[in-house]
């Protein structure tokens, strides 16, 4: 539960950072996608298992976005996004930069999942991604 609220705000401080405002569903989905890397960030991380992680990661925000832009935007008609005008876009939902954007996103993800196995479950990452649990 730590890791899926640590999610929510991060992504929702990008969001107001970034835009100025957010809205919830954007939140959930921070907190969906960071448990989704707090599993992948598990045991040793070489980089074909990282770039893999980083592409799932980003495929898995892509499409839980499509998915909540189908339910907030057009069913529900709340406009909090529209990508339209960005370019190889899809419904104006989700778009080619902004996948890539999640992509390297992610990478900020797993790195502050990293913080979170160390403050708050005591795990030590080394440069490998080896976990080992630290004396509490």
């Amino acid at each position: 539960m730590s890791v899926f609220i640590c999610g929510c705000f991060a992504y929702g401080l990008v969001e107001i950072a970034a835009r100025g405002f957010t809205h919830i569903s954007m939140g959930l989905l921070g907190g969906a996608a960071m448990c989704l890397i707090h599993i992948m960030n598990e045991g040793t991380r070489t980089p074909l298992r990282l770039f893999g992680a980083l592409c799932v990661s980003a495929v898995f925000i892509t499409c839980c976005e499509l998915i909540t832009g189908e339910i907030v935007n057009v069913r529900m008609g709340l406009n909090i996004w529209d990508y339209s005008m960005m370019p190889l876009n899809f419904e104006g939902q989700i778009c080619l930069p902004f996948t890539l954007l999640w992509f390297a996103l992610s990478a900020v993800g797993i790195m502050l999942d990293d913080l979170i196995r160390l403050r708050l479950f005591y795990e030590k990452r080394s440069f490998l991604g080896i976990s080992e649990r630290t004396a509490a």
